[in-house]
């Protein structure tokens, strides 16, 4: 995450609480048309805001706003995660300190679940569903963070694994976790230890440690490609894309040329994934646009033509979603001059190639999207 955010939420959640007197769950226009029956959606959090955005997507990339959003939820959510069928969302808040469950309606509205919220007694920092929809894993603390597991009932609840809280290694504050596709192991970089971290997943969400490479300084927002053979993490103070191949064992091993350099002082921000694992996308806070590359045989990076895409005048990027059905990436701004984050759209041409395109930004009604805080549900 941006560096001022983390060292605020790393000396205590409250630090956000600040920002949550100017949030309000009404700022968003009146509502447009819903998304089309068929149901694609972009699901959104803010780190200074107590609810959840939700927008329409059609497979033509267009975007809607949902009646009702954004809905309630757990203050200050730094991260989101989805279920594989699209209909169960979950927050981790790290000012309230909660993990909060929804179901998702075919229309993009968010009901809560009653047995899916947890009181975690620290902050909520990161949250990922596993791939097969049976599991959810939560890093939580401060300064140092452990790693519970939580069983997904049929109802949507949440219910301990049975699984022992992982203590991940050194002074771990802000781990936001990865997952292979198979989900045989779970990835963790420490932003203050500098480290990545590799796990093997049990079938009762019990976790074993693999591996600890090194990594950059102030890393984090792991991400896997859709084919499970590379890792990459953004480290924010060095401006620079770390890149791991994973082993069949969940080992991990620097791909030749790595780190790989993004644009000048742009303080990255999350990999994000062509589904045919050919090309990454970035957000670059400081450098205020996209940073695009194409990825090699053997996972090395290389910029695609026109790398960086500039972003609005006025905003600061903080994640980028890539929707492979139609075309687009998505690009949601942290801060703006506006107040409240919006979505801006851009078109993806067969070179890879980002080019704004016309629509109009979509206002989230939203503080502060900071975080793996955002992702493209399909139903």
């Amino acid at each position: 995450m941006f560096s001022i955010q983390r060292s605020r939420s790393r000396r205590a959640a409250a630090g956000l609480a600040v920002m949550l007197a100017f949030a309000s769950g009404g700022w968003l226009d009146s509502p447009v048309a819903l998304a089309d029956p068929g149901s694609r959606f972009l699901v959104i959090t803010g780190a200074g805001s107590s609810n959840i955005g939700v927008l329409g997507l059609d497979r033509a990339g267009k975007l809607s706003k949902v009646a009702g959003s954004p809905f309630a939820s757990g203050t200050g959510a730094l991260s989101v995660t989805i279920t594989p069928d699209g209909r169960k969302v979950y927050s981790a808040n790290v000012v309230s300190g909660t993990v909060d469950g929804f179901e998702l309606g075919a229309d993009g509205t968010l009901t809560p679940i009653a047995d899916a919220h947890l009181d975690l007694g620290g902050p909520g920092v990161g949250i990922l569903a596993a791939p097969d929809g049976r599991t959810v894993f939560v890093s939580t603390g401060s300064v140092t963070n452990e790693l519970r597991s939580y069983r997904i009932t049929d109802t949507g609840g949440l219910a301990p694994t049975g699984a022992a809280p992982v203590r991940i290694p050194g002074i771990s504050g802000l781990s936001m976790p990865a997952i292979s596709p198979d989900g045989k192991y779970l990835f963790l970089v420490g932003w203050l230890d500098a480290t990545v971290i590799s796990y093997a997943v049990g079938p009762n969400g019990a976790l074993t440690q693999v591996d600890s490479v090194p990594a950059g300084l102030m890393s984090t927002i792991p991400g896997v490609t859709p084919d499970g053979r590379f890792l990459y993490t953004s480290n924010e103070a060095e401006g620079n894309i770390s890149g791991y191949s994973i082993g069949g064992d969940g080992s991990l091993t620097p791909i030749p040329g790595s780190p790989f350099r993004t644009g000048v002082m742009p303080l990255p921000h999350g990999a994000m994934f062509t589904s045919d694992s050919k090309r990454l996308y970035m957000a670059e806070a400081m450098a205020g646009g996209i940073a695009g590359f194409a990825i090699a045989e053997n996972g090395a990076l290389s910029p695609l033509p026109g790398s960086p895409y500039k972003a609005p005048a006025g905003t600061l990027p903080g994640r980028v979603l890539v929707d492979s059905v139609s075309q687009h990436v998505f690009l949601i701004d942290t801060l703006t001059v506006q107040g409240t984050s919006r979505v801006h759209t851009y078109a993806m041409a067969a070179d890879g190639r980002l080019t704004s395109t016309d629509a109009p930004a979509v206002d989230t009604g939203l503080i502060f999207a900071d975080g793996p805080n955002a992702w493209v549900a399909t139903q």
